[in-house]
């Protein structure tokens, strides 16, 4: 059992966190369908569901760069533990005025940014936290367990959300969104403090920021990461859009985001073994975006409902090495007094894109047609992927994290 169970999730501070986590974000779907819902049925107009959507990662953007500098000035499970009481009343709140009477839309409204916030404001002091639950030889593992976990919840969230609103009605489901929240502000605590370095090890954000975008590694990843999600993100944004071409019905989008979360637990899997194996992460990256790429383009030109499947399944794979690989990569090229900064602009890179790159390739779909708008896209990736595999940024498996360094490096730089 041991051999199958993986080693971070043996140690129980790390398990109970990761459990809640994952508890956490299917939570915040319930509430996301719950809410769509009730708009969609008060407004009649899609424009106002789609409303929730920017209220919902907006602050994330406008956030993210203060949220990173919270993280390395203040007890990292303080600030996590204050986001998640905030969401925990934004959601509880919505739930209590859904079961007393039907909520206006400028409740949800205000219910979803005050969730939205909470999220920004923790989610850099979160991941930071994650790693520093194991020993430093499951650092690694940690953060992929974490990601996958975090993807996972949110392939199977929106699945998990409709049942919820159809058995238990709207209030239920805001009221679970809450008590996750509060389930792991529970392990939260459990954990201990966890302070930030101390003052005068602290640089400025001037310098932080310097930092990151002076450094080659650092640079590389947050563009990296920043192109895949604007482009890749269609696949999971544009899904009802390939079901409804293939003719699947919402049991067919169902099974198109569950075979992208298994293929993300298979990545996971295999991600941890290869790296293990000596291939640096400055080629698995690249190398993950140009095998994203064929599943994407596959998913886009699919003749029916099992191959997208498959091609699903093969995106999720590579999906889960690019979030959880530059994740890691990001948080051991980082010293320890920037990570929280560093997160900050990781969030930046992944939630501003995806703002914007399925609404461009939305429009560019109602045009064209959604096979040729996914079809860019994946040449788009694909061409990125081969670039980066021709150039490759060596300092990228160089680790700065606690002056430790990985044990591939000697091989990539005779390279």
């Amino acid at each position: 059992m041991g051999r199958v169970v993986p080693a971070a999730l043996r140690v129980p501070l790390f398990r109970h966190v990761w459990l809640a986590t994952i508890g956490s974000n299917a939570g915040t779907w319930f509430q996301n369908v719950a809410a769509g819902w009730l708009v969609l049925v008060i407004t009649d107009s899609p424009a106002a569901v789609g409303a929730l959507a920017l209220l919902a990662r907006g602050p994330a953007v406008v956030l993210a760069t203060y949220a990173g500098h919270l993280a390395d000035r203040f007890d990292r499970r303080d600030v996590a533990i204050g986001s998640m009481l905030l969401q925990a009343a934004g959601a509880g709140g919505l739930a209590v005025v859904a079961a007393v009477t039907e909520p206006s839309v400028a409740v949800i409204y205000i219910s979803t940014l005050v969730v939205g916030a909470g999220f920004a404001l923790g989610i850099p002091a979160l991941l930071a936290l994650i790693p520093t639950l194991v020993p430093k030889e499951l650092f690694s593992q940690s953060v992929s367990l974490n990601a996958v976990g975090i993807n996972v919840a949110r392939l199977a969230g929106p699945a998990l959300g409709g049942v919820g609103l159809v058995l238990f009605g709207a209030a239920v489901c805001f009221a679970i969104n809450a008590a996750t929240f509060l389930l792991l502000v529970w392990a939260l605590w459990r954990a201990g403090p966890r302070p930030a370095p101390a003052a005068h090890e602290r640089p400025s954000s001037r310098e932080a920021y310097r930092f990151a975008f002076g450094d080659p590694a650092i640079r590389r990843l947050l563009l990296g990461m920043a192109i895949f999600t604007g482009l890749a993100s269609s696949i999971q944004e544009l899904a009802p859009a390939v079901a409804d071409r293939l003719d699947a019905g919402a049991e067919g989008l169902g099974f198109l985001l569950g075979a992208m979360g298994g293929g993300a637990l298979l990545g996971a899997f295999l991600l941890e073994r290869v790296v293990s194996r000596g291939l640096p992460r400055s080629r698995a990256l690249p190398l993950a975006t140009l095998l994203f790429s064929v599943g994407f383009g596959l998913l886009a030109v699919a003749p029916g409902l099992g191959v997208a499947l498959a091609a699903m399944a093969a995106a999720g794979v590579f999906w889960i090495w690019l979030f959880a690989g530059t994740n890691t990569a990001l948080q051991l090229r980082s010293p320890k007094e920037l990570v929280g900064r560093m997160l900050g602009l990781y969030q930046l890179a992944v939630v501003a894109p995806i703002a914007i790159g399925p609404v461009a390739l939305g429009l560019l779909a109602e045009e064209v047609g959604i096979s040729w708008s996914l079809l860019l896209a994946a040449g788009l990736l694909a061409l990125w992927g081969v670039w980066s595999l021709l150039n490759p940024v060596r300092e990228i498996d160089v680790h700065l994290r606690e002056g430790h360094a990985g044990p591939d490096i000697g091989r990539v730089s005779r390279g």
